[in-house]
């Protein structure tokens, strides 16, 4: 009788600073450049481009649900590899984090649009606009699943 994780893929999470997530999966969803794209065992194999946005995973009937910020994936058979900047589960965003960093985003952005070379500013503006794509990825992800104290901290500090 064949084992029942023969119709997973193994998933992988990796940021300069940590393994993320390292699981057996049932099937993954990935933000990628091209939209959400969704993933099982027996994919073809290909290299995507990742966004700042929510990935959900499930395990049999349990499903979970995260942030990535840009990066990229590796996806293979039985493999996907998602190499990214940062991740974090709803549990690790502090709303307060959130707000400052969309406070200086803004703030550079001012001080960006007064650069003389248009190509300098495009890449700093380049840079900014991650900054706050991540910002409106962890903010997505706390009014869909974090928990009701942070779904008030959103409002009080007026996020949505």
């Amino acid at each position: 009788m064949a084992e029942k994780s023969t119709n997973k893929v193994k998933f992988t999470v990796v940021t300069p600073y940590k393994n993320f997530f390292e699981k057996k999966v049932s099937s993954v969803i990935l933000p990628t450049l091209d939209g959400e794209i969704g993933f099982m065992p027996g994919h073809t194999p290909l290299v995507l481009a990742l966004k700042p946005g929510i990935v959900t995973v499930r395990i049999d009937d349990e499903i979970s649900h995260f942030t990535v910020s840009e990066g990229y994936a590796e996806v293979g058979q039985h493999l996907v590899l998602a190499v990214c900047n940062a991740a974090e589960s709803p549990e690790e965003i502090h709303v307060r984090w959130i707000r400052e960093a969309l406070d200086e985003a803004n703030e550079d952005r001012k001080k960006i649009l007064k650069i003389e070379d248009p190509d300098a500013r495009a890449y700093a503006l380049k840079e900014v606009d991650q900054k706050i794509a991540r910002a409106k990825a962890r903010i997505h992800l706390i009014e869909l699943y974090g928990s009701d104290h942070q779904k008030e901290r959103l409002v009080e500090l007026e996020l949505i």
